[in-house]
């Protein structure tokens, strides 16, 4: 086991406090080090206690002599084993096995240390001044071959000469006790040095398992750099083609009708200009995408939770389908298990977006046969809704990748079907702060299947659910009063100021935030609808000098409605805070604006 079982087992040790874990791999890693330098010392060692032996033999008694022989050849064949455990073992066993080999150590000295004690012949001055050299190399030696540890040094030494020291000093005469505070200085030289070698070893190791995590941690942000370019390589692509495409089309279209107009029927003319809209309609559902996806992402995203009508949502999301499926010949079918009266808590919009999102894939990917939309909700609330066809199905090993951001399934530039790859992101991503699931199945039948599971419990009070189609042209009321229109871009100040005289409303313009403070101190106005970026002071600004105004001269505070293209998480709490009443994103549809009108100009 060298270094690569060591780094595998800090990794299994990641969960620790960092320090903890850092210390855990110093000292696996000193473990590994015992292991690896002691390998060859071991095998050495008793060829070496069998020339002890020989040089003993004619001074000791032969049993004695082979009785140590066999102790020091045990301990061998105990160290071997450990080594061979060691080897087999998991990182997680490193410390165990680790514990074994000191234990093993110890045994080593103490067999050694025989030498100056049992085997030691005191009547023979100079083979006795040989044993107390030789116990000093044993222990030299240890001291060089396992100088990373200081446990493993003094394991092996301290048993092998301080038994020997302390018969030099039992012996009492002047050579003895000489010799006997030679060895106690040696054991505390082997301390010190020993200890310095430990902490040398381990500061070392500690640099390079520090180093090794800064290396693993450059490569990781390395990956998601280049992960990161990835993605924003393929969305700029992504967005480049599916933004251009609608434009093209909107852009020739109007050149189309500019050229051609005066010889185009009444009837030819409308259609066109249902394609310019539709056109626009698609591309701002584009940007919408990608403004959800941005929401989601940067944790901005906002749930309602409200009571409504499950039974009525689905109903609308198949009538919005139905043109669509019709157009290609598709069924569209409801299988409605849903109990009688299914009234829930949570936020429809959201739920009927991922909803049209799954069943409008359905639709623009089959071609025969149909799509079904099957809805069970039991007893706890728990609600699951399938949305399956009979199309080309999704493969198994895709069926994940599908929900990453800008995948598609054909990401080619031939592929038939356009669209941004954000829908099924979106989708999962919604259902997840739903506290739900989305997942792709296989269709009992063939093709696609998607599963949506979400806690939906019982509501009190229920909102009606609309069908959420495109909002008529027609204004059932008018409206009256004075408005001031802020507005720096004059074909938006057009069209604005358009809507609003067809409201009934009187309207005075003016495209920059010096006109609008100018105008809203000297004439009084019943509403201003305020664009926020402006060259000079913009709407922000703006709105400060007037409710500034408006404090110091005691006025009335006008109504302001923030008008514009800011449509980002917190654009409407920054119009707020700047003292506007309310917040319409551009584009809207009239509707739109004469709900906002009515419901600030009624007050």
């Amino acid at each position: 086991m060298g270094s690569e079982a060591v780094r595998e087992n800090a990794r299994q040790r990641a969960p620790q406090a960092p320090a903890d874990a850092l210390d855990a791999q110093v000292r696996d890693a000193q473990y590994a080090m015992i292991f690896d330098r002691s390998r060859a010392s071991n095998l050495i060692g008793t060829p070496f206690a069998v020339l002890v032996c020989w040089v003993l033999w004619g001074a000791i008694d032969h049993r004695l002599l082979l009785g140590w022989l066999g102790m020091k050849a045990g301990v061998t064949l105990w160290r071997l084993a450990v080594t061979r455990a060691y080897d087999r073992a998991g990182p997680e066993h490193v410390p165990r096995w680790g514990r074994h080999i000191l234990w093993a150590l110890a045994a080593e000295g103490t067999v050694f240390g025989l030498l100056g004690t049992v085997l030691l012949p005191l009547h023979d001055a100079a083979l006795a001044a040989t044993m107390i050299a030789t116990l000093l190399g044993i222990a030299a030696i240890g001291l060089v071959v396992l100088s990373m540890s200081l446990p493993a040094s003094l394991a092996l030494t301290v048993p092998a000469v301080l038994p020997a020291a302390a018969l030099q000093f039992w012996r009492a005469d002047a050579v003895a006790v000489y010799t006997g505070i030679g060895m106690l200085v040696f054991l505390g030289l082997v301390f010190v040095e020993g200890r310095r070698a430990s902490e040398h070893t381990r500061a070392m190791l500690r640099l390079r398992f520090q180093m090794d995590e800064l290396a693993a941690q450059r490569q990781q942000a390395l990956d998601q750099a280049e992960r990161s370019n990835a993605v924003k390589s393929q969305f700029l692509a992504t967005m480049s083609h599916e933004m251009r495409t609608p434009l093209h089309g909107l852009l020739g279209m109007a050149r189309l009708l500019q050229r051609e107009a005066p010889q185009l029927s009444p009837a030819k003319q409308a259609e066109s200009l249902q394609i310019v809209e539709r056109t626009g309609e698609h591309l701002l559902g584009i940007i919408n995408d990608v403004l959800d996806h941005s929401r989601i992402e940067s944790g901005h995203l906002r749930l309602l939770r409200q009571g409504f009508d499950l039974r009525a949502l689905l109903v609308s999301v198949l009538g919005l389908l139905k043109p669509a499926a019709l157009e290609k010949g598709l069924g569209l079918n409801l299988v409605d298990l849903l109990p009688a009266r299914c009234h829930v808590e949570g936020d429809a919009n959201r739920l009927r977006q991922v909803l049209l999102n799954l069943a409008g894939n359905a639709v623009k990917f089959t071609e025969h046969g149909g799509v079904t939309i099957a809805a069970r909700r039991d007893a706890g609330g728990t609600v699951v809704i399938d949305v399956s066809d009979t199309g080309p199905g999704v493969p198994e090993g895709e069926r994940e990748r599908i929900f990453d951001a800008f995948r598609q399934l054909d990401g080619s530039f031939s592929r038939r079907h356009g669209g941004t790859g954000l829908g099924l992101t979106i989708s999962r991503d919604l259902m997840i702060a739903m506290g739900g699931s989305l997942e792709c199945l296989d269709a009992p039948g063939g093709g696609a299947l998607f599963r949506l599971i979400v806690g939906l419990p019982d509501a009190l009070m229920t909102l009606p659910i609309g069908p959420a189609e495109t909002p008529s042209p027609a204004l059932p009321t008018l409206l009256r009063g004075r408005v001031l229109l802020v507005e720096d871009n004059p074909v938006n100040a057009l069209v604005a100021e358009a809507s609003l005289r067809r409201l009934g409303l009187e309207v005075e313009s003016v495209a920059d935030g010096e006109g609008a403070v100018a105008l809203a101190t000297r004439d009084p106005f019943d509403l201003i609808l305020m664009d926020c970026q402006m060259p000079g002071i913009d709407g922000f600004e703006a709105t400060a000098r007037i409710r500034e105004f408006e404090r110091t001269a005691s006025r009335r505070p006008v109504p302001i409605v923030a008008l514009t293209a800011n449509a980002m998480a917190g654009d409407r709490e920054r119009s707020l805070g700047a003292g506007m009443n309310d917040h319409l994103a551009k584009p809207f549809h009239d509707d739109e604006l004469g709900g906002v009108l009515r419901r600030h100009l009624a007050a």
